[in-house]
């Protein structure tokens, strides 16, 4: 198991933000990843508008998962209709 940092930006509005938050952790769920750490760091301005949006809702996971298990994280993050962004690093 290796820990990462998974960056997300959801788009801004309490259904669709709590939605997709609920889909995130589904998807770890299934991956077999554990959430260490969250933390939300609020709604901001996007420096650029991302799929016509021009704020989003930004939240940093600390996840501990097997790293054989990223493409299916990555692929269900691409489907997932509430996030504009989101950005995995492995933390040393």
């Amino acid at each position: 198991m290796h820990e990462y940092e998974v960056s997300v930006v959801y788009t801004t509005g309490e259904d669709v933000l709590s939605k997709a938050k609920e889909q995130v952790k589904a998807e770890l769920d299934k991956v077999q990843g554990r959430i260490v750490k969250e933390d939300d760091l609020s709604a901001r301005d996007l420096a650029y508008p991302i799929k016509k949006h021009t704020r989003g809702h930004y939240f940093l996971y600390t996840v501990e998962m097997d790293p054989l298990k990223l493409g299916e994280l990555d692929r269900a993050f691409k489907l997932t209709s509430g996030i504009l962004k989101y950005l995995v690093v492995k933390r040393e």
